[in-house]
């Protein structure tokens, strides 16, 4: 089977989810002052087996590594296990940068409900009010879809063919595909219902907001990311990626084809990605993030409560094993999972999935604790999630990590 056709379904899965390498290493992940208001350690016994949970889940998943970042109300902890890169093996450390995908959404929806404290624009108002003329005219329905509705995935809107992208710079190392091609060809698909009859998850929604970013904020979306989020929050190691290269140290993105040959998509261009899957950071800092999400400091408790309300159309039942079942939902680029059997537990954030790179950015609100696990592989993520996500969140929930 080609690998395009393998790869696809596997990406979806992740995005929608919220879904032998040997070598290890632990270490305190250097942090900047910004972050540095919890250094304590876990106790001992806590660190060997999240340490366990990492190595063996690594192993089990059939994953080259991971690097993991948890932060608690009692300690903040980070760890890596396997490699970073398979050729040449180098091995993964907490601190590297990654691909974090789709969990650039949140990022931009930050954005926007800034833009609409600051009277910029109202989340109920209509699209076309804000975008370039020439878009608004050639989106269906943009006098009636509103900014919600593209944060939320209940636009209509047609997604873009991924893959073809990626393997369109993958063969062709010196291409730069742009946004507005991927853009274009959702909008070209022809709308999927009226505004606010469905949910469809589509990153051409979040092309769109960058461009309603670029017209009421007076800057670019990338210039306005980095002054009104990165900087604020301390994100040192976190860029809007615009080379074809990562920032070293990094976790390479990489997957094996059928015949053993190793596939790095690490020096592929992210422009077609523009605000839905196009930031590169850290486990430290999008933990940093999520911590200033959630305490008020970039928005206001009000805003941060839309981004927790779901839309109807996309609620669906959500099983995580041993974790339990319940049900997962769509807010404002924010994913809520609530599961109530046989544990109650409520997760926050987004997942991430690109080739050869698998991200979980979750907030384990009953436990007001914040966890981040990124895997250079893409096609395995349902087996990192079985075999080092669950097992982690298990271990959060009844651990009882702070009196281990």
């Amino acid at each position: 089977m080609p690998f395009h056709s393998r790869i696809l379904p596997i990406l979806i899965l992740l995005v929608l989810a919220s879904a032998l390498i040997s070598g290890c290493i632990h270490s305190p992940e250097p942090v900047s002052e910004e972050h540095d208001t919890l250094l304590r350690s876990p106790p001992p016994s806590v660190d060997e087996r999240l340490q366990e949970i990492v190595s063996e889940g690594v192993d089990g998943a059939g994953i080259p590594g991971a690097v993991v970042g948890i932060v608690t109300p009692y300690w903040r902890w980070s760890y890596a296990a396997g490699y970073a890169s398979l050729s040449p093996e180098i091995p993964a450390e907490p601190g590297m940068h990654f691909f974090i995908a789709s969990v650039t959404k949140p990022f931009v929806a930050v954005a926007i409900l800034q833009l609409a404290e600051e009277g910029k624009l109202a989340l109920d108002d209509p699209i076309d009010a804000y975008l370039p003329v020439d878009i608004a005219k050639a989106v269906p329905n943009s006098d009636e879809i509103t900014i919600r509705q593209l944060l939320d995935h209940t636009s209509g809107i047609a997604d873009y063919d991924e893959m073809s992208l990626i393997l369109e710079e993958y063969e062709n190392p010196d291409t730069i595909v742009p946004y507005e091609q991927g853009m274009c060809d959702g909008i070209h698909a022809g709308p999927l219902y009226d505004p606010g009859m469905g949910y469809t998850y589509s990153n051409v929604n979040y092309i769109l907001l960058t461009l309603i970013i670029d017209r009421t904020s007076g800057t670019s979306y990338e210039e306005y990311i980095k002054e009104h989020i990165l900087n604020p929050v301390g994100m040192k190691n976190t860029t809007v990626h615009r080379t074809n290269r990562l920032p070293e140290p990094s976790m390479h993105a990489i997957e094996l084809d059928d015949d053993g040959s190793i596939m790095d998509f690490s020096t592929l261009h992210k422009h077609y990605d523009r605000g839905s899957g196009d930031i590169v950071s850290t486990a430290a800092d999008l933990n940093a993030f999520h911590t200033a999400l959630v305490s008020g400091e970039l928005i206001s408790p009000s805003s941060y409560a839309w981004m927790k309300t779901s839309s109807p159309q996309s609620e669906k039942s959500s099983h995580m094993g041993a974790l339990g079942s319940g049900k997962g939902s769509y807010g404002l680029g924010y994913v809520i999972i609530s599961l109530n059997e046989p544990k109650d537990l409520t997760l926050y954030g987004h997942t991430g999935g690109y080739t050869g790179a698998s991200t979980f950015w979750y907030y384990l609100a009953e436990e007001n604790t914040y966890l981040t696990l990124h895997t250079n592989s893409a096609m395995k993520a349902a087996a990192a999630q079985k075999e080092i996500l669950i097992p982690l969140l298990l271990f959060l929930v009844d651990g009882n990590p702070a009196d281990n």
